[in-house]
């Protein structure tokens, strides 16, 4: 009975992520995504940056909407720029869903929760990645200029997977920190009145905060 009712309850919560208002900013999202991805693919830089619309989503709107975000992303530059892309898809949807879920509890609310939530994205989307790169690539795709990096590791140490997570935790360590920045500093622009639309209960206990304070 209690599994059952479990089960209700997150799918309840699942459904009211998917708002008439939640989904009229997803397409924006993701363009901001794009505009970041495919400019880093189309200048080879070593970074992606296809993750800031995927941040600002899932502090508005939830975890779920935020990797349906991150899917449709990786869909959409894998059409546009790379068909490299695809298979990442699902390292998105992961990080969109713990990006959501740290968010959901409260942790970007504050500097030092927005650096939890970053090194833990960057560690999730290092290992995801780095084993989608290794099995399904051999070791580097190309897209972004850290393949040469990577690949200079491997004809070094003669150590794919070391060379390969190596290069893709420095890749993205930097890549999610600015993406986090860009996220956090527009996320603080958005006005309260507008941002509790979204994310009713942050607001509230950031009010309730306030409120004991005085």
């Amino acid at each position: 009975m209690t599994k059952k009712r479990n089960k209700m309850i997150f799918t309840e919560g699942m459904k009211a992520q998917f708002s008439t208002k939640s989904i009229v900013l997803i397409p924006i999202a993701v363009g901001i995504n794009l505009i970041g991805g495919t400019l880093c693919s189309a200048l080879k830089l070593p970074l992606f940056l296809d993750m800031i619309g995927t941040i600002v989503i899932a502090c508005l709107s939830g975890p779920w909407v935020s990797a349906l975000c991150g899917l449709l992303t990786n869909v959409f530059l894998a059409l546009v720029a790379n068909p490299v892309y695809l298979p990442y898809s699902i390292v998105s949807v992961l990080c969109g869903l713990i990006t959501g879920y740290m968010v959901k509890a409260g942790l970007f609310k504050r500097i030092w929760g927005t650096v939890l939530i970053w090194i833990t994205c960057t560690l999730t989307n290092t290992v995801s990645a780095s084993l989608i790169t290794i099995f399904v690539y051999g070791g580097a795709t190309g897209v972004t200029g850290s393949s040469v990096f990577t690949a200079t590791l491997i004809a070094t140490t003669k150590d794919i997977m070391m060379s390969v997570f190596s290069s893709s935790f420095i890749e993205n360590l930097i890549d999610k920190g600015i993406a986090f920045f860009i996220a956090y500093i527009i996320v603080q622009k958005i006005p309260k009145r507008f941002l509790s639309q979204y994310a009713a209960d942050t607001m509230e206990e950031d009010d309730e905060d306030e409120d004991e304070a005085e």
